[in-house]
């Protein structure tokens, strides 16, 4: 009896000192996971599809891929009427977002819609809204592709990255400008090489964190679980996720200990989630300035689903959470949005917190 009742106050979708919780039976949902083999839209590594289906699979009665290249493979997606659609890409055109053409179709998609998509994309107008709702980011201006040339009125140090890449794409050592010249120069670099528009904010020296924030389904309250993101310094002295740290994966993961800190990290993740219009899941990318006072930084609302990713490590560092449990929390938040949803069989139940059977596992002899 005693070990009935530590268990049922320890479950948590984790694998853990040889015991393995899992869900008692598949739930009922068809589920489409999609791509594109065109790599200017693809948002998602082939390895990591193929981790995700496999993971799904286990826990769903059919998960499937599509990839979409062209109207016509989206017009076949949306033919195919499945339950959920978990997204690997945004945009077939410029002006054709995914999502939005799921919407307009009645197809249900994990995560945030078009509009809140559109707004994660370009960096600036994200950081504008979060500026105008009275929440904390680095002051910035946009040099734009078609009229180059800055006109500063920011105050050095100065982080410079294109406003529309992700990936880290544009960033290295000399992202941090100290002068006019190497402002100009940084600003020159990334037009040519992305030709892209370039956005230019004054630069947090502090510490770096992402925080996932996620729907709870029972309360409908949003929760945060920070991670700490630490980089070696670069020649300049200077700790921060370039192209190459990514990369290299060189980065370490910690977690957040203080209380304080965390109060405070929550705080802005749950106001900027809230203010972009994000739903059910994604990820907020915040710095200390000067002070110790977080500041955004970005949003990623449609968030990498690799095993190893940050939003993976948010979930197990802060809650003991798997990456099977992850992914199904992430996907029943979906199902239960779907129209019906009470004719498919989806758990309602607290994060992390699954229907569950337990299976004693032995080690290999």
């Amino acid at each position: 009896m005693l070990r009935e009742c530590f268990i049922v106050m320890k479950i948590k979708s984790i694998l853990s000192d040889g015991m393995q919780v899992v869900r008692s039976k598949k739930t009922s949902a068809y589920i489409e996971v999609i791509g594109s083999h065109n790599t200017l839209l693809n948002g998602m590594s082939s390895k990591t599809r193929q981790t995700l289906v496999a993971t799904l699979r286990k826990y769903y009665t059919n998960v499937n891929v599509s990839m979409i290249n062209d109207m016509h493979d989206l017009e076949q997606l949306v033919a195919k009427k499945p339950d959920l659609v978990v997204l690997g890409m945004k945009r077939i055109r410029p002006e054709l977002w995914v999502a939005d053409y799921l919407d307009n179709n009645t197809i249900t998609y994990a995560g945030s819609d078009a509009l809140s998509q559109a707004l994660e994309f370009d960096k600036h107008k994200a950081k504008q809204v979060i500026i105008d709702a009275g929440l904390r980011s680095s002051a910035f201006l946009v040099s734009p592709i078609a009229a180059p040339g800055v006109s500063n009125t920011l105050r050095f140090p100065l982080f410079v990255k294109p406003t529309n890449l992700g990936g880290s794409k544009g960033i290295d050592e000399q992202s941090v400008v100290y002068t006019n010249a190497e402002l100009a120069a940084k600003v020159a670099s990334i037009h040519d090489t992305y030709a892209c528009d370039v956005l230019i904010e004054e630069y947090l020296p502090g510490r770096e964190f992402s925080v996932a924030v996620v729907r709870e389904a029972q309360t409908n309250t949003l929760l945060s679980m920070p991670i700490e993101i630490t980089t070696v310094a670069d020649t300049k002295g200077n700790s921060f996720l370039s192209k190459a740290v990514k990369s290299a994966d060189i980065e370490e993961v910690i977690p957040v200990d203080d209380a304080e800190l965390r109060d405070r990290l929550h705080a802005l993740a749950v106001g900027a989630f809230e203010a972009l219009g994000a739903r059910d899941f994604g990820r907020i990318d915040m710095r200390l300035d000067s002070d110790g006072q977080p500041n955004f930084i970005e949003a990623n609302l449609m968030p990498g689903l690799s095993d190893h990713g940050y939003l993976a490590r948010c979930f197990y560092i802060n809650q003991g959470t798997s990456y099977a449990g992850m992914l199904q929390t992430i996907i029943d938040l979906g199902l239960a949005r779907r129209p019906f949803a009470h004719d498919l069989d989806v758990p309602q139940n607290s994060i992390g917190i699954l229907s569950v059977e337990l299976v004693d596992t032995l080690p290999a002899a």
